[in-house]
C-alpha cells in the first residue's frame, strides 16, 4: 500500500489513536517514522509502553514523506508491508505482510 491510500482509509478518524502492529496475537507499539527514496518505514518498539498517535502520523508524513512513497513496518529487522487495519480500545492496529527480498 502507498502512504496516499493509507492516509486517506484513516482520514477523520479519532487523531488520539494509538497505532499498533498487529503480528499474530501481539500488539507492537509503532514509535517512530522514518523515510528514504523507496518508502516511509513506520518502527516498532516492543519495550516502549507508549505507540505513536495518528496526530502525530499525519504531521510527520504531510512533512517528510512523499505520498507516492510505499508505506511498510519494520518489526525485528523485517518489513512488512501495510495491507489494513482495525480500531480496538482507542488503537489502530495496522495489518501487514512480511515483505519478500525482490
Amino acid at each position: 500500500m502507498y502512504l496516499k491510500d493509507f492516509t486517506t482509509l484513516v482520514f477523520g478518524l479519532n487523531p488520539s489513536y494509538q497505532l499498533y502492529f498487529q503480528n499474530n496475537n501481539s500488539l507492537i507499539p509503532i514509535t517512530q517514522f522514518l523515510k528514504n527514496d523507496q518508502a516511509t518505514i513506520l518502527l516498532t518498539n516492543s519495550a516502549s509502553g507508549t505507540a505513536m498517535s495518528l496526530q502525530s502520523f499525519f504531521k510527520l508524513s504531510n512533512q517528510f514523506a512523499s505520498p507516492n512513497t510505499e508505506i511498510l513496518i519494520n518489526y525485528n529487522s523485517q518489513d512488512f508491508k501495510v495491507f489494513g487495519y482495525r480500531i480496538s480500545e482507542n488503537r489502530l492496529l495496522i495489518n501487514g505482510k512480511l515483505r519478500l527480498v525482490e
